[in-house]
């Protein structure tokens, strides 16, 4: 019977708004610390019987099983608060979108026609823009990382150098240590 009166309550607090439903989440919160205070009383009460554990059991029980029936109620009022966000978002971007969209054709000039050469040039087709280059760089920075990559080309290809260089004397020396033994194959 309690869970019906609840719902209903949810139910009344969906329908009257946020401040209903404020009212609606202190009411749970009051109910949930009367619920506490009333395992903690139990739990008191159970210390003084004979049989502590199974009393013990039962305020728990009770107890969680009234948590839960909170958490439900709590779980249904986030839940229409999350719809009523969700809703609002959605009006508020399909405002935006037709407020966009009207100054996008208050922006947009009409096109002059003062003859037969005012008809706008077709686009060219999305094949030859492909295949166009990319514009060579403009900026200082574009240039400056164009250099500081060419001189790492350069300074790669002058280490190379070198290792080639002191690999070709060491062999001309003799001083060239034989190649590691190979692996056994599997034991």
């Amino acid at each position: 019977m309690t869970t019906l009166r609840g719902i209903a309550v949810l139910l009344l607090a969906l329908c009257s708004g946020a401040a209903h439903a404020e009212s609606e989440r202190e009411r749970l919160a009051t109910e949930r610390a009367a619920a506490n205070a009333r395992l903690a009383e139990q739990e008191r009460a159970c210390a003084e019987k004979f049989v502590v554990t199974a009393c013990s059991d039962a305020a728990r029980k009770e107890h969680r099983a009234t948590l839960a029936r909170l958490r439900r109620a709590e779980m249904v009022l986030d839940d229409a608060a999350r719809r009523e966000a969700a809703m609002r978002r959605r009006e508020a971007i399909r405002d935006r979108s037709a407020a966009q969209a009207a100054r996008a054709s208050e922006a947009a000039p009409e096109p002059r026609r003062s003859g037969p050469r005012a008809a706008p040039l077709p686009n060219p087709p999305a094949s030859s823009r492909a295949t166009e280059r990319p514009a060579a760089p403009d900026s200082a920075a574009e240039q400056r990382n164009k250099a500081a990559f060419d001189e790492r080309v350069r300074a790669a290809q002058a280490h190379r150098e070198a290792v080639e260089r002191r690999n070709a004397a060491r062999e001309a020396t003799g001083k060239i240590q034989a190649p590691l033994p190979v692996p056994s194959a599997a034991r």
